[in-house]
């Protein structure tokens, strides 16, 4: 399987690796300067190219934790 990530996708796919493959809430900080719209798209890209599952609050949109997916491991070459 070959996907285009782009260099951000891959590296939160490396720091969900680098958390043992779970990685849980915050992910960035909050604040004008917060990258924290373009994290969200780059979570949900990810969610439906299948390389994470994300696990949400109850009744909220905002992701609680992130877990790398098979073909998670298999976009970081780790096979």
């Amino acid at each position: 399987m070959s996907i285009d990530l782009t260099e951000y996708q891959r590296e939160l796919l490396a720091r969900v690796l680098q958390h043992g493959g779970v990685l849980a809430a915050p992910f960035g900080h909050p604040g004008g300067d917060s990258l924290e719209a373009a994290l969200l798209e780059d979570i949900d890209a990810l969610e439906a190219e299948g390389l994470i599952t994300v696990e949400r609050s109850r009744g909220h949109e905002a992701p609680e934790r992130l877990s790398l997916t098979e073909a998670g491991y298999g976009a970081l070459g780790m096979t």
